[in-house]
């Protein structure tokens, strides 16, 4: 394989990305005209609305916490990532030799890459809540569905790292 190829499975990584980014463009897009007037952005802890914007600001914002944010956190990843020769990982000595460093980085941002996805899959659930909460009135967002939301997405993320440490560890 050449240095310029990226194994099968991180081009399915890509693709995941991508597919994510259109799909969270696509929810958000269709289902902001669901949306009131002044939206409901910020809850107490009770789930009350402490904060609200217009639809066309909530709209961008959440454009740009969903698509551009992850988009900004990939390129920077991957601009990192695939230049460095000094990373900060476990059997750092292994895994940087000559003959291992260029598998190395292409791991690291096809990682990089599922963190992106998986931020994006965030934001568009807290879009579907935000969603929710504003079809009540008073506009109230349901601790209960947020709290598994987190859950599950630091479920995610301890995976994500485990991932990261199994990869890295001495053959």
């Amino acid at each position: 394989m050449s240095s310029n190829t990226l194994p099968p499975s991180h081009t399915l990584t890509w693709v995941a990305f991508i597919a994510m980014l259109l799909l969270a463009t696509a929810f958000v897009v269709t289902t902001s005209n669901q949306l009131p007037t002044h939206v409901a952005v910020h809850f107490d802890a009770s789930g009350q609305a402490t904060s609200f914007m217009s639809g066309g600001q909530y709209r961008l914002f959440i454009l740009a916490f969903a698509i551009g944010l992850p988009i900004v956190l990939v390129a920077t990843l991957r601009s990192v990532y695939s230049r460095a020769k000094n990373f900060n990982l476990p059997n750092r000595e292994y895994w940087l030799a000559p003959q291992r460093i260029v598998r190395t980085r292409s791991f690291l941002v096809a990682h990089g890459v599922w963190f992106g996805t998986l931020f994006t899959g965030l934001m568009c659930f807290v879009h579907w809540l935000v969603l929710d909460a504003n079809r009540q009135i008073p506009p109230t967002l349901s601790n209960q569905a947020f709290f598994i939301g987190l859950f599950a997405f630091f479920g995610c993320m301890v995976a994500w790292l485990g991932t990261l440490l199994i990869a890295f560890r001495r053959p």
